[in-house]
């Protein structure tokens, strides 16, 4: 079966950086719990996995931030100098660029997204969590976890 690959648009708070994006139609989403991601945004964020070359944006417009993570491998964060708007993320250890889901300017691609570093959840997500299990009527994963809307 040939994979099929959809073109996104997307950009930071301040327009200041712009760029396109070939995703899988079904993308690689994850929402990560771990120390490095809270202490970047404040809490748990949505990734999207990207493949070699698949986003057309010039890094060198981009300030860096690069530290050591918990597995001991490098993590370089890029993200816009101007609004400090976080926009990429490449992480050593899997050899991955990783895009801010946010900044999509359209998320309707966005259908799941699979939960890592769950046991770094602070206790207030452990408690939102099992609260959309039990109100949910249909099954829920603590991996593909989309918690309901209230009308």
């Amino acid at each position: 079966m040939e994979k099929k690959f959809v073109n996104k648009k997307g950009g930071c708070i301040c327009g200041a950086i712009r760029f396109n994006v070939t995703l899988d139609e079904l993308p690689r989403v994850f929402s990560c719990h771990c120390v490095d991601c809270r202490k970047k945004i404040g809490g748990m964020m949505s990734i999207i996995e990207l493949r070699d070359n698949a986003i057309d944006l010039d890094k060198a417009l981009l300030s860096t931030f690069e530290h050591t993570g918990g597995s001991g491998n490098k993590i370089t964060k890029y993200f816009c100098g101007k609004c400090a708007a976080p926009v990429l993320t490449f992480v050593q250890r899997w050899n991955k660029y990783y895009l801010y889901a946010g900044l999509l300017d359209d998320i309707s691609i966005l259908k799941k997204s699979k939960n890592v570093c769950m046991g770094m959840l602070f206790s207030y997500e452990i408690t939102k969590i099992d609260q959309a299990l039990k109100e949910s009527s249909t099954p829920v994963s603590y991996t593909h976890l989309t918690l309901p809307t209230k009308a």
